[in-house]
């Protein structure tokens, strides 16, 4: 089948208009760096929290321009990372965080995410956070946390595949299962643990452009590619 160069041209304009209209859903500010705040809290999950604080890290290196920094639940700021291997020190708290651009919710264990669910004050930070972000991403069974603050009431997500029959029990979300990442508007959900890199790069590409994602990929030696064919089928 032919097509006109002025067909051809018409449909590449519809798409560049399409990427265009995307990118401006996304205001992020011009006159300073963009504001990344990484929530922690005890029992923390390692990867959840360094991989996409990773990916933006290195993004800083293709001209980037971001204020990254860790946010802890407690008031003195330290937070006992998972299965108590270390201390981590943050550099604000939910007392003093400044307001986030991106804010990102690493997960844990299921027993804990209940436990930090409980955290209203926590959990109202997150809200409060959440009214003026212009990104919210969630990483594995942080997607739980951000459900149960009700922000993904109506919304796509998805959460580590041990945890969906729990995202389940939150009827007003459309939970999504074989996929690596989910966004849907302003919020990015991961699957699980490496996933975080997925949606971190996700969000590099909805700022900069894929070729720019897939640079820090390969820098990375990082597929973000892969498929969840690997979960067992049901």
């Amino acid at each position: 089948m032919q097509i006109s160069l002025f067909s051809l041209f018409f449909l590449l304009s519809l798409n560049m208009k399409a990427q265009n209209k995307s990118k401006e859903n996304f205001n992020f500010p011009k006159d300073r760096k963009t504001n990344i705040a990484v929530l922690v809290y005890d029992g923390v999950e390692i990867v959840d929290t360094g991989g996409p604080m990773d990916v933006f890290i290195k993004a800083n290196n293709w001209n980037g321009n971001y204020n990254i920094y860790t946010v802890s639940a407690s008031a003195d700021k330290n937070t006992l990372m998972d299965g108590g291997t270390f201390n981590m020190l943050s550099k604000y708290s939910i007392n003093d965080a400044p307001q986030a651009d991106i804010l990102i919710i690493p997960g844990t264990s299921p027993e804990i995410v209940h436990k930090v669910s409980s955290d209203k004050k926590m959990m109202n930070w997150i809200v409060k956070q959440n009214e003026k972000t212009v990104m919210t991403m969630s990483v594995c069974t942080g997607g739980l946390i951000l459900a149960n603050t009700g922000l993904l009431d109506g919304r796509s997500a998805t959460t580590h595949h041990w945890s969906l029959d729990e995202l389940r029990s939150h009827p007003k979300i459309k939970v999504q299962e074989t996929t690596r990442f989910v966004v849907d508007g302003k919020f990015l959900t991961g699957a699980g643990v490496t996933s975080g890199i997925d949606v971190a790069l996700q969000a590099v590409e909805i700022i900069h452009g894929k070729e720019v994602a897939d640079d820090l990929a390969l820098g990375m030696v990082y597929d973000r590619y892969n498929t969840m064919e690997f979960l067992p089928k049901k």
